[in-house]
């Protein structure tokens, strides 16, 4: 029978990912009063695998060591036991490398950069199992949400949505007309006829919008979804999750992921505009087609670590050049940022952006 100890500290990530490699028969746990919630999460995922459970003070050397002590003499000589050293109190894992010489055991340590370190023989091991967007958000208590996929959006979305593009580049009317139509409209009508200023007339509908200027059609855009494409800012999203849909690391690539409370499932807590999976780290991206806010920054903060753990990363996709401001507040709050127009003009076609998910998929600091 093969045993698997583990600590419980702030993080499930890394106890999740050991349970994962090495898929034991029994797991016993050991945390103390401030961890124990975590235990009911791995035991929901992992309904298979027989638990068992220990409190401790998590700062008492000798308490710990006795404790896996009694855990390892009750098992049969036969049996396999490894221990993960990556969770709990520093205190829990010198008692735990105690115990793994004096008793000639083996033991790993989760690195994050997605490898291992067995232990005693200090050898670096890949990690070969992969998580789903799925088990992430299992390790977070969020198990319900509702999201779209690439497939989800048909060739003329794509087409519309480089429509509005090329027409939000070249057309300073673009950004007159949709402030407008915020301003007036708290939730836009299905349909309807607006007088801006400069002349301006814009008539929609769910599948099409119309612009007209001093009784010309300036563009014209047509769809089964050209209203919401438009007005809601949708089509930079589809046009970014278009590109990163051609990166070869990326496992998974979800849309307007919608997280409701865990209380009620009827009411969404966050939208995450863009997630990928590369199989061991999620990356959080936040797609800003006008105006950048320091909420807007500070909500991908709080998405980041609620959802993603310390091993993810968070990356801004802007089609303009951020603020100074904005662009220190990312830098301090290790936030990716991606613009493609500075002054007018490209200095980062959207293709670049392999780039610095590249980047964002070897990091590891956090």
């Amino acid at each position: 029978m093969k045993h698997q100890i583990n600590f419980l500290g702030g993080q499930l990530l890394p106890i999740y990912i050991g349970i994962k490699e090495f898929m034991p028969d029994k797991i016993h746990f050991i945390a103390s009063d401030e961890s124990k919630e975590g235990i009911k999460i791995l035991k929901d995922i992992f309904p298979g695998i027989i638990f068992s459970e220990f409190i401790c003070d998590p700062f008492d050397f000798y308490s710990i060591k006795k404790r896996i002590r009694s855990i390892i003499e009750k098992l049969d000589v036969q049996d396999d036991v490894l221990i993960n050293l990556t969770g709990g109190t520093k205190i829990m894992l010198l008692a735990a490398q105690s115990i793994i010489s004096e008793s000639n055991l083996k033991g790993f340590y989760v690195n994050q950069d997605y490898s291992f370190i067995e232990v005693p023989s200090y050898d670096k091991k890949q990690i070969t199992s992969e998580l789903s967007i799925q088990d992430f958000f299992g390790l977070s208590g969020h198990k319900i949400f509702s999201a779209k996929t690439l497939s989800d959006f048909t060739e003329n979305d794509l087409r519309v949505s480089s429509q509005i593009e090329s027409f939000a580049a070249s057309n300073k009317l673009y950004s007159k007309v949709t402030d407008f139509l915020r301003k007036k409209y708290r939730v836009l009508p299905e349909k309807g006829t607006e007088s801006t200023a400069g002349n301006s007339v814009i008539k929609w509908d769910a599948s099409i919008v119309d612009i007209h200027s001093n009784n010309k059609s300036i563009a014209c855009f047509k769809g089964n979804n050209a209203r919401d494409l438009f007005f809601n800012a949708t089509w930079w999203e589809i046009i970014v999750a278009s590109e990163i849909g051609k990166w070869a690391k990326a496992k998974e690539i979800i849309l307007h992921c919608e997280l409701p409370f865990k209380t009620d499932n009827k009411a969404l807590k966050n939208e995450i505009d863009i997630l990928i999976n590369t199989g061991n780290k999620l990356i959080f991206v936040e797609c800003k087609s006008g105006n950048i806010k320091q909420e807007d920054i500070n909500k991908m903060k709080v998405i980041k670590q609620t959802y993603g753990g310390l091993i993810s990363k968070s990356l801004l996709v802007s089609r303009y050049m951020p603020s100074q401001s904005i662009m220190e507040k990312c830098k301090e709050l290790d936030i990716e940022v991606f613009y493609v127009y500075a002054f007018q003009r490209v200095v980062n076609p959207l293709n670049d952006i392999y780039k610095i998910l590249g980047k964002l998929e070897k990091k590891t600091s956090i």
